[in-house]
């Protein structure tokens, strides 16, 4: 059964089972479950050959779903997705799968001659043996997948033995590690917790009620995450020249006429690129799915609501853009989950230009621009395009570059570590800023009206445990501190206007009507919501609306912690304010979990 299972993988059975000799752990691992399960139905019917009957039935049906779920949306089988067999059943209509019937029938006559060898030769066991044997294997079973199978450190330690494996690659890491092993160490992982008092009822008659909607207005949009981006070089310990600064062209765009700039809070500090993207496209904090960090990409098995979705519903084009991986977070199968008709990733970057590892800055502004031109002579509809940048991406030694960048000038004197980090670092955060700018010198030439937003997914992990932060004097990491604690997760961000927006539909006035907190921060579950704001969208979706509301009144929402929109900071809400930030976990599991979200509904 264990061969025909790994068969059954995208994989090569070769190379899966090469791997398995590699190293004995992954035979064992991925053989117990199929002993374990026949011998708890061979308790339970009290024949071996008809517990082999079923556990073949089951253990060759999931591998073969497994399959084709692989070849369909570029993600494997976990536990969470038997609670959407409705998306599912939508889904093979949707998509023209493979089902694979020869193996289909290969599976079913072999289940089938198990159970008809079971009436041939009997297994002789009393009834309490039968019982006893299938109570102990069942309980050896769940205690297994409770402690090695759920093992963090024994699954990580597995992938690392493999060279080039990835851990964020996941449907090469089912091929590699076995089905069996990969589906139950993933049962109970990336759970969206149900909010006390939760009432789907509830939550569906908000999602209902609609407002008096505005006039949208046609205007494209831009939205640009820009990996690592921060503006740690205001700080006092650097001694730039203003136009030396890596962020000078940041500045200049941030402090045009035509721009609103401020701070957002994210959900991480030092990585969790994609959920930084999951909170700014859904308008959810990833933070408020569970009490236990998870990655929100991980969470997603079904269409969702998303500002990409809303948009497109108005009638709006759209587009998602990144020059990494399309397998990475698993962003190929969200992205199509999240409403986006197209997507590019790194493969369409031919003949742009590289720096280092990655597409550089400059690439990704010139696949941005040229598509922009594509798109608008193509189409008159307006565009809608997410996109987040690569160059910037962790770690900063000074071989990251072909050429070694200058050393950061400092007032303060550091290791030679934190000058190698805070010099390579600032290279990108130069290349970023440089690439805002020339954005909006191109967008600014326009004839149609454009709205760009630029932002930060999340600080960068410079040293460990925060050493380069504190060499340079910020405490960042400082949880003991309410203002520190918020500032690990807080990064800039701009939003632009371009001059026939600002022409056409008055930029300033409608920026004053969102009345920004006085400190200008907010989480950037509000970022999105800003945009749709300024499109004239208010009305078109009842979530957004009401984030609207919530920013508001709790314009900073981070693991227990809040800014208020006089810029004070606490840890205890009044009865009022927590009323806003129950209500958004409540939709948020509404929206992530019981919602139901056709293709169609775009």
């Amino acid at each position: 059964m264990l061969v025909f299972c790994v068969a059954l993988q995208a994989g090569g059975l070769a190379h899966t089972l090469k791997n398995f000799l590699h190293d004995p752990r992954l035979l064992g691992l991925n053989l117990f479950p199929i002993l374990a399960l026949t011998a708890i139905f061979t308790g339970l019917l009290g024949n071996l050959f008809w517990g082999a009957s079923v556990t073949s039935l089951i253990v060759h049906l999931l591998s073969l779903v497994n399959l084709i779920k692989i070849e369909c949306r570029k993600d494997p089988l976990v536990p969470p997705d038997f609670a959407l067999l409705g998306e599912a059943m939508v889904a093979t209509g949707e998509y023209r799968l493979d089902l694979h019937i020869p193996y289909l029938i290969v599976i079913l006559l072999f289940s089938l001659a198990l159970l008809i060898l079971g009436f041939k030769f009997k297994t002789k066991l009393l009834p309490w043996k039968r019982i006893l044997l299938a109570v102990l294997c069942v309980a050896l079973f769940v205690l297994s997948v409770l402690t090695v199978y759920h093992s963090g450190d024994l699954y990580t330690d597995l992938i690392r033995r493999i060279p080039g494996l990835s851990l964020s690659n996941v449907p090469a890491v089912f091929d590699e590690l076995g089905f069996p092993y990969c589906f139950l160490h993933n049962y109970g992982l990336y759970e969206v917790q149900r909010p006390e008092g939760y009432s789907e009822a509830e939550a569906a008659a908000w999602a209902a009620e609609c407002s008096e909607a505005d006039t949208p207005l046609p205007v494209d949009v831009v939205f640009v995450q820009c990996e690592a981006f921060s503006d740690i070089y205001n700080a006092d310990a650097f001694d730039y020249a203003d136009e030396e600064n890596p962020l000078y062209r940041f500045w200049q765009v941030a402090a045009s006429e035509q721009s609103v700039s401020g701070h957002i809070v994210v959900s991480n500090y030092g990585a969790g690129t994609a959920n930084t993207e999951f909170d700014v496209i859904t308008g959810i904090e990833t933070n408020m799915l569970n009490e236990i960090p998870t990655s929100a990409f991980r969470v997603i098995h079904k269409h969702m609501s998303s500002l990409a979705r809303t948009y497109a519903v108005l009638g709006y084009d759209n587009w998602f853009m990144h020059p990494g991986q399309r397998w990475f977070y698993n962003r190929e199968s969200v992205y199509d989950h999240l409403g986006f008709q197209s997507q590019s990733y790194v493969d369409a970057f031919q003949g742009y230009p590289w720096k280092g590892a990655y597409i550089s800055d400059k690439g990704f502004g010139q696949m941005l621009m040229d598509r922009y031109t594509e798109q608008t002579a193509a189409s008159d509809a307006p565009w809608f395009a997410f996109t987040v940048t690569i160059q910037n991406h962790q770690a900063y030694p000074w071989t990251k570059y072909p050429e070694r960048p200058a050393d950061a000038p400092l007032r303060v004197p550091v290791s030679e570590q934190t000058l190698e980090a805070l010099s390579v670092y600032a290279e990108g955060i130069r290349d970023s800023s440089v690439l805002l700018y020339d954005l909006t010198e191109f967008f600014d030439k326009q004839e149609r009206p454009m709205l760009l937003i630029f932002w930060g997914d999340h600080l960068p992990a410079l040293g460990k445990s925060f050493q380069v932060y504190q060499e340079i004097g910020l405490d960042i990491g400082n949880e003991s501190d309410l203002n520190w604690a918020l500032d690990t997760y807080t990064t800039p961000y701009v939003l632009w206007a371009n001059r026939a927006y600002c022409e056409a539909y008055d930029f300033s006035g409608r920026v004053a009507a969102l009345e920004l907190p006085a400190g200008g921060r907010i989480s950037d579950i509000y970022l999105g919501q800003l945009v749709y704001e300024l499109c004239g969208l208010s009305g078109s979706d009842a979530y957004w609306d009401y984030l609207g509301q919530a920013r508001r009144v709790l314009p900073v929402i981070c693991k227990g912690r809040y800014e208020l929109p006089d810029g004070s900071i606490t840890e205890t809400l009044l009865p009022e304010q927590k009323a806003v930030e129950t209500k958004l976990r409540r939709w948020a599991f509404y929206r992530v979990i019981d919602e139901r979200v056709t293709a169609e509904s775009q």
